[in-house]
């Protein structure tokens, strides 16, 4: 007879499908209000108010604390590379390029993550990891470096600085592990956010009074409080009560949602052009990421820890 665990296991799929969903949105939900409030401002609002929200999650759930100061000042260094660098950075970035390059190079995440492995020794080298990060990358380099149309709306900048965005979560995800077997996944992220409100609200702060208070429409209103609720709680939220009821390869695979719903939603949206470029190097980073995941399967080993989310440990 199965277990409670197995017979709930149906209930993952349409959590992961939301996560990736709600993910997919925030580079549109983003591009609609950026000419009313700047990049900066809204990072400094979804990390706050992410910080809130979870911190009042944690309140009423109760449980542990961290108390080590050598945990905390960790838990500080995850803060800036998993909330801060990163949002600050995809969120400038995805104001100079398209909403579809944004989410195409999302996925190169996991093959970030596999390459910080390697060169911090957690992972061990073979022809298809080091195979598959050679051909991501071709990929985003393609990405990144071809331009077609100079009204296609996407740069070089801001291509760079998402896929700079891409490599900071990558840090944190390798660098997380340790903390994430020692503490719940609910209190890492609670601690997370809240040295990440810290940190860039001294920074945020004037670009949220240099805001034109005429520009903040009932629409950007709405839209602000979309990204705080939707991408940024509600996500991690679904995403951590997955990564305990389902395998992390899984969860991985699902990543590959984004550019697919994005190609739907961006020309609707926002106008956005699909290009054969983006395609391409989608092609490109999928391959790669395939690549390295069957290099691992025909070694008969699981999945290596790069590929693990963080939650599920080394």
């Amino acid at each position: 007879m199965p277990d409670a665990r197995s017979a709930g296991a149906w209930r993952v799929h349409p959590a992961l499908a939301l996560v990736q969903c709600v993910f997919a949105t925030l580079p549109i939900a983003s591009k609609l209000i950026l000419p009313a409030v700047e990049p900066l401002a809204i990072a400094t609002l979804r990390i706050t108010g992410s910080a809130v929200a979870f911190a009042s999650l944690k309140w009423l759930l109760g449980g542990e604390r961290v108390t080590d100061r050598a945990d905390l000042a960790r838990l500080a260094v995850l803060a800036f590379l998993g909330a801060v660098f990163n949002q600050v950075l995809f969120l400038i970035g995805v104001s100079r390029t398209t909403a579809m390059h944004a989410n195409i190079l999302i996925t190169t995440i996991p093959i970030f993550t596999l390459g910080v492995a390697l060169l911090l020794r957690r992972e061990r080298a073979s022809p298809a990891k080091l195979g598959g990060i050679v051909l991501a990358g071709a990929g985003a380099i393609y990405l990144i470096a071809g331009r077609a149309s100079p009204g296609e709306g996407a740069s070089v900048v801001g291509d760079g600085l998402i896929a700079i965005n891409t490599l900071s979560y990558a840090c944190y995800l390798v660098l997380s592990k340790d903390l994430l077997r020692r503490y719940e996944p609910l209190t890492v992220v609670t601690y997370m956010f809240m040295f990440g409100s810290l940190m860039v609200l001294p920074v945020g702060i004037p670009s949220l009074l240099r805001t034109d208070a005429a520009a903040l429409t009932p629409r950007t209103l709405l839209v602000l409080l979309y990204i705080v609720a939707f991408p940024s709680f509600l996500a991690y939220l679904l995403s951590i009560w997955a990564l305990q009821r389902t395998a992390s390869s899984l969860v991985a695979m699902y990543v590959y949602l984004q550019p697919v719903l994005t190609a739907y939603l961006a020309p609707v949206l926002l106008k956005e052009q699909v290009t054969t470029r983006a395609g391409m190097a989608a092609v490109f980073i999928f391959a790669g990421l395939a690549l390295a995941t069957w290099g691992e399967q025909v070694a008969g080993r699981q999945l290596g820890s790069a590929f693990r989310p963080p939650a599920e440990g080394a």
